[in-house]
């Protein structure tokens, strides 16, 4: 009978053992997967504010550009009269 406890408990111990490595092993997939989203959600904050950034100088370029339409418009009408 108490041989039959002590394997028992061997058995038990040794699937405590398991389920605390594999505990281990889950928790630092956890966090392998956790700095990976990190890092990528700030690559893509980055990104959008580029995105942003590039958006507000294409903005300007393109009025500088009508703008420049406009003035040889008006060149070639001075020009022509």
């Amino acid at each position: 009978e108490l041989k039959k406890r002590d394997n028992y408990m061997a058995q038990l111990k040794k699937s405590i053992a398991e389920v605390k490595a594999k505990l281990s092993q889950q928790k630092n997939l956890y966090e392998a997967v956790r700095t990976d989203k990190n890092l990528y959600s700030k690559n893509l904050s980055e990104s959008l504010e580029e995105i942003a950034e590039m958006r507000k100088k294409f903005k300007v370029m393109y009025h500088q550009i009508e703008q420049s339409k406009e003035e040889i418009k008006e060149k070639d009408k001075a020009i022509t009269m």
